[in-house]
């Protein structure tokens, strides 16, 4: 008798489990942690089940990138909106993404790991990028609005610049190169405001 093939949701729920499983051996270890034989024992399946919901451990990892751009894109959606203050919710967007980075250092470096990504414009991953990307920008534009930043650059050039000053001093934390007196806890104070007198001073 044919075996019965599963529903879509089944087959989603179980992809899910499998990518839960694998990001765990990731953080843990890195991509070389992260085997199919190793995520097979650690949900209890056999390795060669992975291939029908991974063509490749390649596959996987950027199954995992795009995992790990919509956990940050929680991360900064769930910071957003618990300021009402417009420049409260920048401050904030900005102390999560630099935590995101800074508490869990593997999956941030996968997001900007060249190999393997998905960047054309048509992929998910893309799309996932645009949407991380999208609550910074959706933020300058509150602010904005509110007359509290007087943009001298378009809002999405903004947002760029915002993410270029956070991601610049995650990498600096990460790479251990703030031993000169300040703190990532010190800057992280200051980026905001520096980067809206930046924006806002032509």
């Amino acid at each position: 008798m044919a075996r019965p093939k599963n529903s879509a949701e089944e087959v989603a729920s179980t992809r899910e489990s499998l990518l839960e499983a694998a990001q765990v051996l990731f953080e843990e270890g890195g991509t070389e942690a992260m085997s199919f034989r190793a995520i097979a024992k650690s949900v209890g399946s056999s390795h060669s089940k992975l291939y029908s919901y991974f063509d490749s451990k390649a596959d996987l990892v950027d199954a995992l990138r795009l995992r790990t751009y919509e956990l940050l894109f929680d991360r900064l959606s769930a910071a957003a909106v618990a300021e009402k203050d417009p420049i409260e919710s920048l401050r904030a967007l900005a102390e999560a993404y630099l935590r995101f980075g800074l508490e869990r250092p593997r999956m941030y470096g996968l997001l900007y790991s060249r190999e393997g990504q998905l960047g054309e414009s048509d992929s998910p991953l893309y799309e996932a990028k645009v949407a991380a990307l999208g609550v910074c920008r959706d933020a300058i534009v509150v602010a904005a609005e509110a007359g509290l930043i007087d943009l001298t650059v378009d809002p999405l050039t903004a947002a760029h610049i915002f993410w270029s000053g956070a991601h610049g001093l995650v990498e600096l934390e990460l790479g251990g190169f703030l031993v000169v007196g300040r703190t990532v806890d010190d800057l992280s104070t200051k980026i905001v405001t520096v980067l809206i007198d930046g924006l806002s001073s032509g």
